[in-house]
Protein backbone atom coordinates (compact mmCIF):
# COMPACT_ATOMS: atom_id res chain seq x y z
CA UNK A 1 0.00 0.00 0.00
CA UNK A 2 2.92 2.23 0.94
CA UNK A 3 4.73 1.72 -2.43
CA UNK A 4 1.49 2.48 -4.37
CA UNK A 5 1.21 5.61 -2.58
CA UNK A 6 4.47 6.45 -3.66
CA UNK A 7 4.45 5.58 -6.85
CA UNK A 8 1.20 7.79 -7.41
CA UNK A 9 3.05 10.54 -5.80
CA UNK A 10 5.95 10.69 -8.34
CA UNK A 11 3.67 10.56 -10.98
CA UNK A 12 1.51 13.90 -9.91
CA UNK A 13 4.89 15.51 -9.03
CA UNK A 14 6.11 15.05 -13.02
CA UNK A 15 3.00 15.81 -14.60
CA UNK A 16 2.83 19.41 -12.26
CA UNK A 17 6.14 19.84 -13.37
CA UNK A 18 5.49 19.38 -17.19
CA UNK A 19 2.21 21.32 -17.02
CA UNK A 20 4.12 23.98 -15.33
CA UNK A 21 6.82 24.76 -17.62
CA UNK A 22 6.01 26.85 -20.38
CA UNK A 23 8.42 27.05 -23.71
CA UNK A 24 9.70 30.46 -25.13
CA UNK A 25 7.41 32.13 -27.57
CA UNK A 26 8.30 34.43 -30.23
CA UNK A 27 7.77 37.52 -27.64
CA UNK A 28 9.65 35.83 -25.04
CA UNK A 29 12.88 37.32 -23.63
CA UNK A 30 15.00 34.49 -24.83
CA UNK A 31 14.31 34.70 -28.81
CA UNK A 32 17.56 35.02 -30.67
CA UNK A 33 18.10 38.49 -32.77
CA UNK A 34 17.50 37.80 -36.33
CA UNK A 35 20.96 38.47 -37.97
CA UNK A 36 21.60 42.29 -39.53
CA UNK A 37 20.56 42.88 -43.21
CA UNK A 38 23.04 41.82 -45.64
CA UNK A 39 24.98 44.97 -47.22
CA UNK A 40 25.92 45.61 -50.76
CA UNK A 41 29.94 46.25 -50.99
CA UNK A 42 31.26 49.23 -52.10
CA UNK A 43 32.11 49.51 -56.04
CA UNK A 44 35.27 48.07 -57.08
CA UNK A 45 37.09 51.36 -57.75
CA UNK A 46 38.31 50.92 -61.93
CA UNK A 47 41.68 51.13 -62.16
CA UNK A 48 43.66 54.19 -64.18
CA UNK A 49 44.36 52.69 -67.64
CA UNK A 50 47.81 52.52 -68.59
CA UNK A 51 50.01 55.43 -70.16
CA UNK A 52 50.17 54.60 -74.23
CA UNK A 53 53.06 57.25 -74.87
CA UNK A 54 54.77 55.15 -77.87
CA UNK A 55 53.63 57.24 -80.32
CA UNK A 56 54.55 59.95 -79.00
CA UNK A 57 58.04 59.51 -78.72
CA UNK A 58 58.09 58.16 -82.43
CA UNK A 59 56.42 61.69 -83.24
CA UNK A 60 58.85 63.98 -81.37
CA UNK A 61 61.73 61.61 -82.95
CA UNK A 62 59.87 62.31 -86.30
CA UNK A 63 60.29 66.24 -85.47
CA UNK A 64 64.32 65.90 -84.25
CA UNK A 65 63.61 65.55 -80.95
CA UNK A 66 64.18 62.25 -79.64
CA UNK A 67 63.07 62.33 -75.72
CA UNK A 68 66.41 62.03 -72.96
CA UNK A 69 63.73 61.62 -70.33
CA UNK A 70 60.95 59.84 -69.45
CA UNK A 71 57.33 60.43 -71.57
CA UNK A 72 54.01 60.53 -69.57
CA UNK A 73 50.42 60.41 -71.02
CA UNK A 74 47.61 61.92 -69.05
CA UNK A 75 45.05 59.82 -69.57
CA UNK A 76 42.33 61.56 -67.89
CA UNK A 77 42.25 63.51 -71.08
CA UNK A 78 42.26 60.49 -73.25
CA UNK A 79 39.84 60.88 -75.80
CA UNK A 80 38.77 58.67 -78.82
CA UNK A 81 42.20 57.70 -80.73
CA UNK A 82 43.84 60.64 -79.32
CA UNK A 83 46.27 60.97 -76.15
CA UNK A 84 47.98 64.03 -74.44
CA UNK A 85 51.57 63.68 -74.15
CA UNK A 86 54.46 65.85 -72.21
CA UNK A 87 58.18 64.41 -71.02
CA UNK A 88 59.86 64.97 -67.80
CA UNK A 89 58.90 65.92 -64.03
CA UNK A 90 57.66 69.47 -63.37
CA UNK A 91 58.60 70.02 -59.65
CA UNK A 92 55.25 70.44 -57.55
CA UNK A 93 53.92 74.04 -57.09
CA UNK A 94 56.43 75.60 -60.35
CA UNK A 95 55.03 77.34 -62.80
CA UNK A 96 57.54 76.00 -65.74
CA UNK A 97 55.22 74.12 -68.40
CA UNK A 98 54.90 70.81 -68.81
CA UNK A 99 57.29 70.28 -71.39
CA UNK A 100 56.12 69.81 -75.22
CA UNK A 101 52.86 69.75 -74.29
CA UNK A 102 51.40 67.31 -77.44
CA UNK A 103 48.06 65.82 -78.37
CA UNK A 104 49.01 62.82 -80.71
CA UNK A 105 46.38 60.51 -82.52
CA UNK A 106 47.00 56.96 -83.76
CA UNK A 107 46.95 57.82 -87.15
CA UNK A 108 49.68 60.18 -87.08
CA UNK A 109 47.40 63.61 -86.29
CA UNK A 110 49.21 66.23 -83.89
CA UNK A 111 48.45 69.48 -82.28
CA UNK A 112 50.30 71.79 -80.24
CA UNK A 113 49.51 75.33 -79.22
CA UNK A 114 50.47 76.77 -82.11
CA UNK A 115 48.32 76.96 -85.39
CA UNK A 116 50.21 74.73 -87.15
CA UNK A 117 48.42 71.88 -86.37
CA UNK A 118 45.86 68.94 -87.41
CA UNK A 119 42.91 70.81 -85.17
CA UNK A 120 40.60 69.99 -87.61
CA UNK A 121 40.95 65.93 -86.58
CA UNK A 122 41.29 66.89 -83.10
CA UNK A 123 38.00 69.44 -82.87
CA UNK A 124 35.74 66.96 -85.46
CA UNK A 125 35.96 64.15 -83.01
CA UNK A 126 33.56 61.99 -81.97
CA UNK A 127 31.96 62.62 -79.07
CA UNK A 128 33.71 65.97 -78.06
CA UNK A 129 31.54 68.50 -77.05
CA UNK A 130 32.37 72.14 -75.81
CA UNK A 131 32.96 71.86 -72.66
CA UNK A 132 35.77 68.87 -73.17
CA UNK A 133 37.04 70.78 -75.88
CA UNK A 134 37.48 73.86 -73.44
CA UNK A 135 39.37 71.13 -70.79
CA UNK A 136 41.76 69.83 -73.32
CA UNK A 137 42.53 73.34 -75.33
CA UNK A 138 43.52 74.61 -72.08
CA UNK A 139 45.76 72.24 -71.08
CA UNK A 140 47.67 72.23 -74.26
CA UNK A 141 48.34 76.16 -73.92
CA UNK A 142 48.98 75.39 -69.81
CA UNK A 143 45.98 76.59 -68.65
CA UNK A 144 42.66 75.80 -66.94
CA UNK A 145 39.45 76.43 -68.35
CA UNK A 146 37.08 79.33 -67.24
CA UNK A 147 33.10 78.69 -67.13
CA UNK A 148 30.98 81.45 -66.24
CA UNK A 149 29.34 80.99 -62.39
CA UNK A 150 26.40 82.70 -60.71
CA UNK A 151 29.05 84.26 -58.15
CA UNK A 152 30.01 88.26 -58.68
CA UNK A 153 32.87 88.18 -60.92
CA UNK A 154 35.92 90.40 -61.26
CA UNK A 155 36.25 93.37 -63.70
CA UNK A 156 38.55 91.32 -65.66
CA UNK A 157 36.21 88.50 -65.44
CA UNK A 158 32.75 90.69 -66.47
CA UNK A 159 32.95 89.35 -70.52
CA UNK A 160 33.36 85.72 -69.66
CA UNK A 161 31.47 83.31 -71.89
CA UNK A 162 30.68 80.40 -72.11
CA UNK A 163 33.05 77.88 -74.18
CA UNK A 164 31.44 77.02 -77.61
CA UNK A 165 31.79 74.31 -80.60
CA UNK A 166 30.30 75.10 -83.60
CA UNK A 167 30.08 73.72 -87.47
CA UNK A 168 29.76 75.73 -89.96
CA UNK A 169 30.53 75.48 -93.97
CA UNK A 170 33.08 72.88 -93.32
CA UNK A 171 35.12 74.54 -90.87
CA UNK A 172 35.17 74.27 -86.70
CA UNK A 173 35.31 77.13 -84.54
CA UNK A 174 35.75 76.88 -80.69
CA UNK A 175 36.25 79.56 -78.33
CA UNK A 176 36.82 79.65 -74.92
CA UNK A 177 38.22 81.03 -72.16
CA UNK A 178 41.13 80.37 -69.94
CA UNK A 179 43.63 80.70 -66.83
CA UNK A 180 46.95 80.55 -68.15
CA UNK A 181 49.58 78.74 -65.64
CA UNK A 182 51.77 81.63 -64.58
CA UNK A 183 53.19 84.40 -61.79
CA UNK A 184 50.91 86.18 -61.68
CA UNK A 185 48.10 84.29 -63.44
CA UNK A 186 46.18 85.80 -66.23
CA UNK A 187 43.37 85.41 -68.39
CA UNK A 188 42.89 84.93 -72.04
CA UNK A 189 40.29 83.80 -74.45
CA UNK A 190 41.20 81.68 -77.04
CA UNK A 191 39.33 80.92 -80.66
CA UNK A 192 40.23 78.66 -83.24
CA UNK A 193 38.68 78.29 -86.67
CA UNK A 194 39.62 74.98 -88.15
CA UNK A 195 39.45 73.37 -91.66
CA UNK A 196 40.82 70.95 -93.76
CA UNK A 197 42.90 73.16 -95.28
CA UNK A 198 44.29 75.23 -92.49
CA UNK A 199 43.44 76.45 -88.99
CA UNK A 200 43.22 80.19 -87.52
CA UNK A 201 44.20 80.94 -84.16
CA UNK A 202 43.81 84.06 -82.00
CA UNK A 203 44.87 84.41 -78.44
CA UNK A 204 43.31 87.43 -76.67
CA UNK A 205 44.57 88.59 -72.85
CA UNK A 206 41.57 89.80 -71.12
CA UNK A 207 42.88 93.32 -70.98
CA UNK A 208 42.43 93.77 -74.35
CA UNK A 209 38.63 92.71 -74.89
Amino acid sequence: MALKIGVLFCVSLVVVCCCGYQLPNSDSQFQLPSAAPLQNPPPTPEPTPAEDSARYVAWMEKQGKPLTDKPHEVVSLRLGDWGFFYHGDRPVGSWRPLMDRTAVDRSGHAVTETENGDWFALLSTSGLDAASALKRVAWLFNADGLVPTAEPRTARRDKLTAPALTTRDGAITFQGWCEAHSDPPYEMRITIVAATKGTKLVVDSAGKL
